[in-house]
């Protein structure tokens, strides 16, 4: 890779810009990218998990609002990366506050309460709707000099009899404009991480990386990380989580390959500009 992070007094934000913006949902993922010439997809939409009984909705309270703050009233794509509720539970709010031109998820079937009302919403809506797996061509028009590859789950199957088959068969999804690149992985556990790891190999490697499942001990494994070879790693996870997320070893693993590490328990929303040759990260804390 040639991209790198610079000081942002060295950085000119501009209209060319490509903006991704790891969302602040608490103990969830949401992620937003913006293309320069206006395209625009959602990566998840944060949620509450089913356990925690609660009505507090961080799709309409925080991943809603953060979208209308950034200008925008349709997302050309949506997507989740699987079925759990902290990454789905959010996208039925999504669903009803803006017109969403494709909707994607892995296809791992998957029958928590979030996930269904969900799919319930994208029926009430009409809105075009798909599986996204490894090998899949042409799906996102993203505009000039983006390019986009899935890596997983795998074209024929899907992960059973491993520590969480819906967290392993998370869609892998590689964003690359011009020399930057990004690498969203869900919430793949270390299962899927090295057979990821193993199929593809350096074609992992992106500037940007949300770490896999908050910073599990499951996930960061060092076979997947020497080959994804993030500058900067983001953790989406909530402050004081029931989990101990991120778990020192993910840290220290993130730590061995050289990456510095973003925290939206402690950071806040974590935005990055890139121009395609540069990025710079911002911090909302």
């Amino acid at each position: 890779m040639v991209a790198r992070r610079i000081p942002p007094v060295k950085y000119e934000k501009s209209s060319n810009d490509m903006v991704v913006s790891f969302i602040d949902v608490g103990q969830g993922n949401a992620i937003l990218v913006e293309s320069p010439t206006g395209e625009t997809i959602l990566y998840d939409a944060g949620g509450n998990p089913v356990w925690m009984k609660s009505s507090w909705d961080p799709g309409m309270q925080l991943t809603v609002p953060y979208i209308k703050s950034r200008g925008i009233n349709r997302l050309d794509y949506a997507m989740i990366s699987h079925g759990h509720g902290d990454h789905s539970g959010g996208m039925k709010a999504v669903i009803y506050n803006f017109d969403i031109g494709m909707f994607y998820d892995p296809g791992y079937k998957y029958t928590g309460g979030p996930y269904l009302e969900m799919l319930q919403a994208i029926k009430a809506k009409n809105i075009s709707y798909g599986y996204l797996k490894a090998g899949m061509k042409n799906k996102f028009n993203m505009g000039k000099d983006i390019v986009t590859k899935v890596f997983s789950p795998p074209k024929d199957f899907y992960f059973q009899g491993t520590n969480s088959d819906t967290n392993n068969s998370s869609i892998v999804l590689k964003i690359k404009y011009k020399d930057v690149s990004f690498l969203f992985p869900g919430d793949l556990e270390s299962r899927g991480e090295i057979y990821c790891a193993k199929k593809y190999g350096h074609q992992l490697e992106s500037n940007i990386l949300q770490v896999c499942h908050h910073g599990s001990f499951t996930s960061s494994s060092i076979p997947f990380l020497k080959q994804v070879m993030p500058e900067v790693a983001v953790i989406p996870v909530g402050r004081n989580n029931p989990f101990g997320h991120p778990r020192p070893v993910a840290l220290n693993n993130l730590k061995n390959v050289g990456a510095e590490i973003f925290r939206t328990d402690y950071d806040g929303n974590v935005v990055v500009y890139t121009n395609g040759k540069q990025f710079i990260v911002e911090t909302e804390k």
